[in-house]
């Protein structure tokens, strides 16, 4: 009796062990084939993405609008910079202007001061050539009139016919008719002085107008008051070469901050057109797209879930838009990373977007 119980319980065991191993087999098997499904699956599908969702606090919207900031910050200084670079241009110039104007306007009154010049000279030289002429005739006359005034008078005088009062009298407006002549000469040497003094001036207006901006020796004829003169457009010239420099190096400024507001530009497009900086205001549901899927994920392309990942499929939105700029993500089930882009999910099954994967277009078995 003991014996045929032993027996039973043995024969019980090992169909035990006979089913337990046959499950253990089925589950390897059915493992492994799910295995090599999900393998096969992903080796040959370009009908998947992988959805996200972005927050606000999330460590990528973060630390991309921290980076954000610093470089509109660093732009606005720029523009700011370039501003100042603006106004300081602008100032240039209208120095340059100014000189220019201050230059050509004192060329222009050098020649009219020196015109001015010569007619004086001519007019003075014409009264002088009067003067001569007027002086000699005088001169004569007075000499004949009061050689005769004194042989009368010295005649009268002796004859008793004229008293000594009368005679220092006549004495007295010969003089005068002698210190006349005197006066005569006084004019005309203040003529030929003034006359020198014009024709020194004219000279003068002359080299300087000649050696304007010139580098080289003094010209004959210079004063110091024309060279005063020329100092004064020599500062003019040098404000104007210094303006002109400054002017150059403040444009070669400008295009250097230009190009470099540009490419702050270009990065801050590019960095605003990233899902993590649309996501500061709201959470935006996004998913990513390898490149080689990313034919089969147009806008408006079906998006399916399923249970088990490839069966009981069931459509929860559609593909919206392409989001610019590369990102790069961890495969779903190897260790590599894809590169690709994201794409705005419109979900209509919010809980849809916390799924590993969602899938293109279509169910991937049909089903």
């Amino acid at each position: 009796m003991n014996q045929q119980v032993a027996n039973r319980l043995n024969s019980l065991a090992v169909s035990a062990y006979k089913i337990m191993g046959s499950v253990l087999l089925a589950l390897i098997l059915l493992g492994l084939l799910s295995f090599l499904s999900v393998q096969g699956f992903f080796l040959s599908s370009r009908g998947w993405v992988t959805p996200t969702i972005l927050s606000p606090t999330d460590p990528n919207v973060l630390q991309l609008n921290a980076q954000a900031a610093q470089q509109e910050a660093e732009r606005d200084a720029l523009l700011t910079k370039r501003r100042e670079v603006g106004d300081r241009l602008q100032e240039a110039e209208r120095i340059l202007n100014a000189e220019r104007s201050f230059q050509q306007r004192f060329i222009v009154a050098l020649q009219g001061e020196k015109r001015s010049r010569d007619r004086l000279a001519r007019r003075l030289a014409a009264l002088r050539q009067e003067y001569l002429r007027a002086g000699v005739e005088i001169t004569e006359s007075n000499r004949a009139y009061s050689g005769l005034a004194r042989t009368r008078t010295s005649a009268l005088y002796g004859a008793r016919l004229m008293d000594r009062e009368d005679m220092l009298t006549l004495n007295h407006h010969l003089a005068q008719m002698a210190q006349s002549n005197l006066s005569l000469a006084q004019e005309t040497v203040d003529l030929d002085v003034r006359l020198d003094t014009l024709r020194r001036e004219r000279d003068g207006l002359l080299a300087a107008q000649d050696g304007l901006g010139q580098d080289r020796p003094a010209p004959e004829g210079l004063t110091t008051d024309t060279l005063l003169l020329e100092r004064e457009y020599t500062q003019s010239v040098l404000e104007q070469a210094r303006a002109e420099a400054l002017h150059k190096s403040l444009e070669a400024d400008a295009r250097a901050l230009d190009d470099s507001i540009q490419r702050f530009n270009q990065l801050l497009m590019v960095v605003h057109g990233s899902p993590y900086l649309k996501a500061v205001e709201q959470n935006l549901t996004v998913a990513f797209v390898p490149y080689e899927n990313l034919a089969n994920a147009r806008a408006g392309t079906p998006l399916y879930t399923c249970a088990l990942k490839v069966l009981w499929c069931r459509e929860v939105g559609v593909v919206g838009t392409v989001l610019e700029g590369e990102v790069s993500q961890q495969h779903p089930i190897r260790q590599y990373h894809l590169r690709g882009v994201m794409v705005e999910l419109q979900l209509r099954d919010a809980p849809s977007a916390r799924e590993q994967l969602l899938h293109l277009g279509r169910p991937p078995l049909m089903l």
